[in-house]
């Protein structure tokens, strides 16, 4: 029984998708949402899970209403305490973080306490944990499954390659693995100047070129800040060197990752830029499931280009790499700094460049601490969005 974290989101919709393609449309256990009740609702209906789980009391009531008019059996509950407790429920088997954000880290952290199968679609959690989300899972035997694309594809080479990942005892591959290296799009501004940066609008940075995504990844997207966030999630989760882990610009995002062997030796993953892809191996794994999906033909592969990323080109990018070095809770400082900035270029309260420019501020002002609690982690958090935000009043009058 799986439960999906965050099930109207762009993953999250992906996902039941999927299990549509699948024929497995009882296997849901709940579904949680923020505010979307409608669309949670219309999922209701066809899925039918046990629970179902939004933030407001207000929409829960409505919900309720809805559920008791179509006699369905379905159990409303509300507040982020209960995401956790479907996280973490005993007949819940399986896990899909991806909700958007901080927001995601309780139940996630919930889920791995409780030793489940974790698809994790949201590298917050990962992020504002360091290594304590890791080492719990650990102990618990939680199994923590990527699901973005490019960290399920270096998940693929490993598996395919007959190696082991995520069990208690150290994984065989990191031995043998020299590099990683995860593609990057570029994002919609690849080839702007700085002039026109200055111009740019939330409208324009929410179209990514080649995936469809929500607001705040297709702008961590346009601002690097995404690959940045993936290159810390990637040496996290895998157990690499910070140096271990490089990115090349690929736009046409068909190789998602490529794996370089200490014998020389370099295999990439390719895909079609579909999510459900990542999502399908993510549900199967170590197994693979049968999905009608395109199959990349030889004329898509004629003009794959791939270039390296220039010196201080992309300032986010930068400010991640410089967390990561840093360690403790820089992470958690750096990626709370980013939500507010996000939020605030979205309100247009701020200007596109403005975003790393507040990052920085942010990684310079708080103390870097060991994170060693969940409890610590998100006091980081708390104490870093309210600076951004008084500094963002501050400036941005």
């Amino acid at each position: 029984m799986l439960t999906i974290l965050g099930s109207t989101g762009t993953i999250g919709r992906n996902t039941l998708s999927v299990i549509d393609m699948l024929g497995k449309t009882n296997s849901i256990f709940a579904l949680t949402a923020e505010k979307n009740y409608k669309l949670l609702f219309t999922q209701i209906k066809k899925y039918k899970p046990l629970f179902a789980v939004i933030l407001n009391e207000v929409d829960a009531d409505i919900l309720n209403n809805l559920c008791k008019k179509d006699k369905l059996k379905t159990k409303i509950l509300f507040g982020k305490d209960n995401y956790s407790f479907v996280a973490k429920h005993s007949k819940c088997k399986s896990v899909l973080s991806a909700i958007v954000g901080a927001a995601a880290l309780e139940p996630t952290f919930a889920a791995v306490l409780a030793g489940k199968r974790i698809l994790l679609a949201n590298k917050e959690s990962i992020i504002m944990s360091g290594n304590l989300l890791v080492k719990q899972a650990k102990k618990s035997g939680a199994i923590l499954i990527p699901v973005d694309s490019e960290h399920n594809a270096i998940l693929q080479i490993i598996t395919s390659l007959g190696f082991d990942f995520n069990n208690k005892k150290k994984s065989n591959y990191i031995k043998n693995i020299q590099e990683i290296t995860l593609t990057a799009s570029g994002g919609p501004f690849l080839n702007y100047s700085k002039k026109q940066l200055l111009r740019v609008t939330p409208k324009q940075a929410v179209k990514h070129p080649t995936w469809k995504m929500g607001k705040k990844i297709s702008v961590d997207s346009a601002t690097m800040m995404n690959k940045g966030l993936e290159v810390i999630e990637a040496s996290i989760l895998f157990g690499l060197k910070p140096n271990q882990v490089n990115i090349l610009i690929h736009p046409q995002s068909i190789v998602h990752a490529m794996i370089a062997f200490k014998d020389g030796s370099v295999i990439s993953h390719m895909s079609s830029h579909d999510m459900r892809i990542a999502i399908s191996y993510a549900l199967s794994w170590p197994d693979r499931y049968k999905l009608n999906m395109n199959i990349i033909k030889q004329p898509n592969l004629k003009n794959l280009t791939f270039s390296r990323i220039k010196k201080n080109q992309f300032k986010c990018l930068d400010l991640c790499i410089k967390a990561l070095n840093i360690g403790q809770n820089a992470p958690t400082i750096l990626n709370a700094a980013n939500e507010v900035a996000v939020e605030k270029f979205l309100e247009n309260k701020i200007k596109f460049l403005d975003i790393p420019v507040i990052i920085d501020k942010a990684l310079r002002s708080i103390p870097v601490n060991k994170n060693s609690t969940l409890k610590s982690i998100l006091a980081c958090d708390k104490l870093t969005r309210e600076y951004v935000v008084k500094y963002i009043d501050k400036k941005w009058k």
